[in-house]
């Protein structure tokens, strides 16, 4: 179920890159969440009834019909969102494998027996926990991964059998809407999905704070996050927000693939990415090489339209933001850090912009900036770089590029991060893993098989048996 279409408040959609309107949603408001919490309430029946089998079929359907309508999602992707059309392509493939994903982990979903009878006086008892959905869900996501992301809560809400009221960003909302029409067309009770869409300053209240609520996705932004979790009442939540993400390359690494693996981890989406790379800390006996090979890498990135094949650059989703992003770069070199290549904007877009700073510079290596920037810094040895590292109030992903199991060990112990990748981007993920952050990247763990068990209660069967 959408909010009501016929209402004469709709907001403008535009193409992320021209500028251009390509379409409209309704602006909804308080009475709109009444009434999809209204139909939840029904799809909670619903879903508590809906055996296994028919939510992993609505699951594996959806996934035959998102096939069909590939080229469709990739291009409202690259359309309304920040990526070009290939990295939207990769897109829509991860968004079938988590759909897949969530088809195989609702045939997984089990609890265990309960060995009662190893306590004194319980001799004659035994049972069981069993899975039992946890109600409304309301799940709120961002415009950088606005298929993906939306998918990784829609698919275990489903396997779960949970009702779900959806608010897509505003940037991203038709992709959001047209997956919300293939899973109704693979066979998902309408009363199991609602889109609420439009500016939430309008509506936002009602949408977190009703008691019918059991659960609240959110991924976003810190500030939007604190709002929430103060307004919402007592409500299981599951959060995913900001980064800074840090790389250490230690002198022994692979110069070329570390080099390789922090341009792409910096400059994929436009650096709009939660896990992008952000902060270098380099081993000061291949800082210059690895300075000089990263900003030739970088020069290389083609910016341009995103539905022209080869371009890797796209566009800021707004022009806000890119006077943010500019800002930062304002502040890191007014607090001493030196600006190395990039630093401007091309239309709606920012050019990969490189940095280099002190390990201290407490703006370019401890704020946030979502866009194409990243800081590189020179650092004496492993401790000093997990301390440069663990000075960020997040925690969200990490790498380490060495080939000394020692350091990766290390590493691994001392970074205060909820992931850890060796030799690779801080941007790798499946969408199998566990994903989340520490400090004030987040609360709880998404990735299929967690968000499950997010969306399920426990519930315990005790039978007294006759002697």
């Amino acid at each position: 179920m959408l909010t009501d279409t016929k209402k004469t408040s709709t907001i403008p959609v535009y193409n992320s890159y021209t500028g251009e309107i390509i379409g409209s949603v309704p602006q909804s408001s308080e009475q709109d969440v009444m009434n999809a919490l209204d139909t939840a309430k029904k799809g909670e029946a619903i879903g508590k009834k809906m055996p296994a089998s028919e939510r992993i079929s609505i699951l594996k359907k959806a996934v035959l019909l998102m096939e069909q309508e590939f080229d469709v999602l990739a291009n409202l992707i690259a359309t309304e969102g920040i990526k070009t059309i290939s990295q939207a392509k990769k897109e829509v493939t991860r968004a079938l494998q988590t759909m897949q994903l969530s088809a195989e982990e609702a045939s997984r979903i089990s609890g265990a027996t309960i060995p009662f009878n190893a306590v004194p006086g319980s001799e004659d008892r035994m049972g069981y926990e069993l899975k039992c959905p946890i109600g409304i869900v309301v799940a709120i996501t961002p415009f950088n991964d606005p298929l993906n992301l939306v998918c990784h809560k829609l698919g275990p809400a489903i396997a779960a059998g949970n009702p779900v009221i959806l608010k897509p960003s505003d940037y991203t909302p038709l992709v959001a809407i047209k997956f919300g029409e293939i899973l109704f067309k693979a066979g998902l009770p309408k009363e199991m999905l609602s889109i609420i869409t439009g500016a939430p300053e309008y509506f936002g209240d009602a949408l977190i704070s009703d008691d019918r609520i059991r659960l609240i996705s959110f991924t976003g932004g810190v500030t939007a996050a604190k709002i929430i979790q103060r307004k919402a009442g007592l409500k299981k939540m599951v959060m995913e927000l900001g980064s800074n993400s840090p790389v250490i390359v230690l002198s022994n690494a692979d110069l070329e693939d570390a080099v390789q693996s922090c341009v792409s981890g910096a400059f994929f989406a436009s650096g709009q990415n939660c896990v992008g790379v952000k902060r270098v800390f380099v081993d000061a006996a291949i800082y210059d090489s690895f300075l000089k090979k990263f900003v030739a890498q970088t020069a290389t990135l083609k910016i341009g339209a995103p539905l022209t094949e080869g371009v890797d650059i796209g566009p800021i989703i707004s022009k806000q933001a890119l006077n943010e992003i500019d800002q930062f770069v304002i502040e890191s070199i007014d607090h001493g850090a030196t600006l190395i290549a990039g630093g401007k904007k091309i239309g709606n877009s920012y050019i990969p912009t490189v940095l280099v700073a002190d390990c201290n510079n407490d703006i370019a290596n401890c704020k946030e900036v979502f866009g194409p920037v990243v800081t590189i810094s020179k650092v004496e040895n492993l401790e000093q770089a997990i301390d440069c590292c663990n000075k960020s109030p997040f925690g969200l992903h990490a790498a380490v590029f060495t080939n000394d199991i020692q350091n990766a060990h290390k590493a691994i112990n001392g970074l205060e991060c909820a992931g850890v990748m060796i030799n690779d981007s801080t941007d790798y993920r499946i969408d199998a893993m566990p994903f989340g952050g520490v400090k004030l990247s987040g609360i709880g763990r998404e990735g299929v098989k967690s968000a499950i068990e997010a969306m399920s209660e426990t519930k315990v069967v005790c039978f007294k048996l006759k002697k």
